[in-house]
């Protein structure tokens, strides 16, 4: 069992080693925003970027799912023909509606654009084309996980990464472009992706149409896609409804400016589900599959609570390290937001409950539950946001997206147990929330009763006694006890 997780955290580590250097590069764009673009503007490209998620997964029409399901290696024409059908169907949808996009600019432009944001038809007409490229290259990206070429994969993804923000870095601070700098950066980026897959694309595309199998991946991909639309709604949904209930641009920016600061929990999330899909799908015939899919989920828990507690007790050291042309990292105007946190890197967590579980629904291809809880969520979220923001504001944004992830997680496991019981370590997992709820609330007594150094100081004393309780409640077993201390022993030597 042990090599399996060996194996999932290894592929997990090269994954990771790409996002979390690239998403970091990524982050530097937070500070940059909330610095270099009007308040006006950085609405508008949150706006933008909302719609662009949404179209992405219509665009994909559920696609990736149904590539990783049913390529196998045990037919020679099978793999190129289930890429083939995967991508001509992403095609054919990507570019319909994109043209669709590119004549109703004008309206769209209309229903999301502040009278201040000049030009902003033509800045969604060139913001059109970045889903189209994003989906068109996702078939081949999934081709590298689904072949364990995680190094290629990472290193294709670090590299549009930082591209990403050097050209943000050319566009805003070189010829302040604005919104018009995020949207060309982005587009530029997707536009060279595109072009690096296309000699991949050729040699696995095949002038072949399988009705029965381009029917079969249709029929188990569909239903995953307003499960993902879902999704994307329960990310970023809350936005439009936040600008549209408070009339206020600075609130709109200051939740999103403290949202993403959220990013590392996002990040572990993110990178655990790359090496997860491939992972659960290629081991769920293994004698002992629910045993190992149990610890490892009791492995994601702690490392998500050490990322919580991490994040939750430094990041207001982080916002205040010197940023761009000498200013805070973080834009002092959005610092009021900053208690949203840890609430954002909760929802995280339970987001990635939620992808844990939901392995069982692929594995027996009960695809259909999906976006029957992800859709329901998804209606939480947004009644959520109608009833607590004109109370709350972003906070009750942030609580009414918490709410979902945590009713879907909930949900998800409930029907679970019908379609693919794992009998998870709930003892263990209890153990570490709660003494991770225990040491969060023992952080936030110590900030009313002392400040500067020492308060500094009792965070690195609370986040030790929250590594020392591991061993306390003999969280390692014997074996993985003997595993921790021979790499201690290794790093010594």
């Amino acid at each position: 069992m042990y090599s399996k997780i060996k194996k999932l955290g290894s592929d997990t580590l090269i994954y990771g080693f790409a996002t979390i250097f690239g998403r970091f590069l990524s982050f530097l764009l937070t500070p940059m925003y909330t610095n270099m673009l009007h308040t006006s503007q950085f609405e508008f490209v949150i706006y933008l970027y909302t719609l662009i998620g949404c179209v992405t997964v219509v665009f994909s029409f559920g696609m990736e799912s149904s590539f990783f399901r049913f390529y196998t290696r045990e037919h020679s024409d099978q793999p190129r023909k289930v890429f083939t059908h995967a991508f001509y169907v992403i095609n054919l949808i990507s570019f319909a509606f994109t043209l669709l996009i590119l004549f109703s600019s004008d309206s769209i432009a209309a229903m999301i654009a502040n009278p201040e944001v000049r030009n902003a038809s033509y800045l969604i007409k060139l913001a059109a084309f970045i889903p189209l490229f994003d989906t068109l290259i996702l078939i081949p990206m999934g081709f590298l996980r689904i072949t364990e070429q995680a190094k290629k994969f990472a290193a294709v993804r670090f590299a549009m990464i930082i591209l990403t923000v050097i050209l943000n870095f050319i566009f805003l601070m070189g010829f302040n472009l604005q919104a018009q700098g995020v949207i060309l950066a982005q587009l530029i980026v997707s536009l060279i992706g595109l072009f690096y897959f296309i000699p991949l694309i050729f040699r696995n595309f095949i002038n072949v149409l399988d009705i029965n199998l381009l029917i079969r991946m249709l029929k188990f991909g569909f239903p995953t896609m307003p499960a993902n639309l879902a999704a994307i709604i329960l990310q970023i949904g809350d936005r439009p409804i936040l600008s549209e209930i408070t009339k206020s641009s600075l609130q709109v920016a200051t939740y999103q400016a403290n949202y993403r600061l959220g990013i590392p929990m996002m990040i572990f999330v993110t990178i655990f589900e790359y090496a997860w899909k491939p992972f659960y799908l290629s081991n769920h015939q293994e004698e002992n599959a629910k045993v190992l899919y149990s610890r490892i989920f009791t492995y994601f828990t702690l490392i998500c609570a050490l990322i919580f507690l991490t994040v939750s007790l430094f990041i207001p050291y982080v916002i205040k390290l010197p940023g761009i042309g000498g200013k805070y990292f973080i834009n002092p105007e959005y610092w009021e937001g900053i208690g949203i946190i840890p609430i954002v890197l909760a929802a995280y967590f339970f987001n990635g409950v939620f992808t844990n579980i939901s392995a069982g629904f692929l594995i027996t291809k009960e695809t259909k539950y999906l976006p029957l809880v992800v859709g329901f969520a998804a209606i939480v979220n947004i009644a959520a946001n109608f009833l607590l923001i004109p109370y709350f504001g972003y906070f009750g944004a942030a609580w009414a997206t918490f709410i979902a992830y945590f009713l879907s997680a909930i949900l998800i496991y409930r029907i679970s147990l019908k379609i693919y019981p794992v009998n998870y370590e709930w003892k263990k997992v209890g153990t570490i929330a709660l003494t991770t709820l225990v040491i969060f609330v023992l952080d936030k007594i110590s900030m009313s009763l002392f400040d500067g150094s020492v308060e500094f100081f009792i965070k690195i004393l609370l986040t030790a006694i929250f590594l020392y309780s591991l061993k306390y409640f003999n969280f390692f077993d014997k074996d993985e006890t003997v595993i921790i201390k021979r790499l201690f022993k290794r790093s010594k030597n």
